[in-house]
């Protein structure tokens, strides 16, 4: 949920504990930051930016905050877009569970675990591909929003595979009502797949990460 504390909007969720500025200024963060680590304590803390501009490189380094994400933002528009018959098949309740023993197993320490997906399913569009059965690839995607859908984790064995895995993501996404998607790439190769499927460079995104306190 959004809230604001001394005039300054906040994001937080309040059930994983975690709390994000966004494009915050230098002086708005210091102002806040003793109200922050006193009512906060123990929340996972970010700030992200969508312009260097804004960044406020020393104060950041000041409270040790630390860059996680440093990403290209590209998007995609339902007339750009290019799908390709790719076979995907969408999680649904009843596969979820074993969705979530393959993903969490993947990706350790992160904060999208199985677990918290789980919570509000139906706000998540994730695909898979299947080998002998097996999930072995898959792609999660964001629906909260009731425009913007946003591609959070991809998991592919190849270009291919992530090509297909995004073009399914996105024609459910524009099928549900979003007129575009949002997918921030930190790989050359993700860039690529994207592009192939319609996307374009619209921005770029870093996210800091401020440590436990």
């Amino acid at each position: 949920m959004k809230m604001k504390i001394q005039d300054i909007e906040i994001y937080i969720v309040e059930a994983d504990r975690y709390l994000q500025f966004n494009d915050i200024s230098g002086d708005d963060l210091y102002k806040v930051w003793t109200q922050i680590k006193t009512n906060y304590a123990g929340y996972e803390k970010w700030v992200c930016y969508h312009d260097y501009k804004n960044i406020p490189y020393d104060l950041l380094a000041e409270l040790g905050a630390v860059l996680e994400d440093d990403c290209t933002a590209m998007r995609l528009y339902p007339h750009n877009a290019k799908y390709t018959d790719t076979g995907a098949e969408q999680i649904s309740s009843e596969t979820f569970a074993e969705f979530a023993a393959i993903h969490d197993a993947k990706n350790t320490g992160i904060h999208w675990t199985g677990e918290r997906l789980k919570r509000e399913l139906p706000r998540w569009g994730i695909f898979c591909l299947r080998e002998g059965g097996i999930i072995t690839d898959y792609i999660i995607m964001s629906m909260r929003h009731p425009e913007e859908a946003e591609i959070f984790i991809v998991v592919a064995s190849d270009i291919y595979k992530r090509k297909a895995l995004i073009s399914s993501a996105a024609k459910y996404a524009f099928d549900n009502g979003r007129t575009n998607v949002l997918y921030m790439v930190d790989e050359d190769t993700q860039e690529q797949s994207a592009s192939d499927v319609g996307f374009i460079v619209t921005g770029f995104y870093k996210g800091y990460k401020f440590p436990s306190i």
